[in-house]
């Protein structure tokens, strides 16, 4: 059962790790990806022009990175069983996010609607192995009890 378990994790999170490298290889795709999808709402506008000046990226190439990094360390951990709930919570909210501003087929028309109502389905269906994760911890299915002591 632990060999399964460990492909079964591995499968899993690879969306995530191919996301990640996908987004760090190809960072103005992704920086414009995010400019289309996400506005900088006006509040935050001072604070994103400082960091701009400070990093000497954009917002946007500034947003891939991180979502990139994260997808991709937080897959890259899962897979070694290192902090596997705090990782699969942030990806969790990661994916979230994502069906919210990349996926939203209530706004589309029927055309459009079905394979991105898909993709929405797909990510869900992540986020149900996610929570399998989060619940499951860093055990594995079939692993005895440990004593409280150890």
């Amino acid at each position: 059962m632990p060999i399964v378990f460990v492909i079964g994790r591995v499968v899993l999170v690879f969306y995530f790790v191919f996301a990640g490298l996908q987004r760090l290889m190809n960072v103005t795709a992704s920086a414009d990806f995010f400019t289309q999808k996400f506005a900088i709402p006006g509040a935050l506008a001072t604070l994103s022009s400082q960091l701009e000046n400070l990093i000497g990226l954009s917002t946007p190439q500034i947003l891939a990175l991180l979502s990139g990094a994260i997808e991709l360390a937080a897959g890259l951990l899962i897979v070694f069983n290192v902090g596997t709930r705090a990782m699969a919570i942030i990806l969790i909210l990661m994916t979230a996010v994502s069906i919210y501003y990349t996926n939203n087929f209530w706004t589309m028309f029927d055309g459009q609607r079905y394979s991105t109502l898909v993709e929405a389905i797909l990510r869900i269906s992540l986020i149900g192995g996610l929570l399998m994760l989060v619940a499951l911890g860093a055990t594995q299915p079939g692993e005895p009890e440990r004593p409280e002591d150890v």
